[in-house]
């Protein structure tokens, strides 16, 4: 009980903050193509700690874009049937 409590306490926190994201010199996140939308970056991270983060990544950020073209359609059909 007590390791896991250590784990919970001391080893996941500090692995956490071992996956912050790179800065540039500005103090802004790094950016490099193929990085993905900024709410998948969480996601991204995890590589670092063992996890498939990129592939995961890739598929949240495909139902996002796939919510947003669907919410633009949408908005797009409310403007023709309202006439504005």
């Amino acid at each position: 009980m007590k390791l896991a409590r250590l784990f919970v306490c001391m080893v996941l926190p500090a692995s956490l903050l071992a996956c912050n994201p790179a800065k540039d010199e500005s103090g802004d996140r790094a950016t490099r193509a193929g990085d993905g939308r900024a709410e998948t970056q969480g996601l991204r991270n995890t590589e670092n700690i063992g996890y498939s983060g990129n592939a995961i990544g890739d598929r949240v950020d495909a139902a996002l874009d796939a919510n947003d073209r669907r919410t633009e359609d949408l908005d797009r059909q409310l403007e023709e049937a309202t006439g504005n």
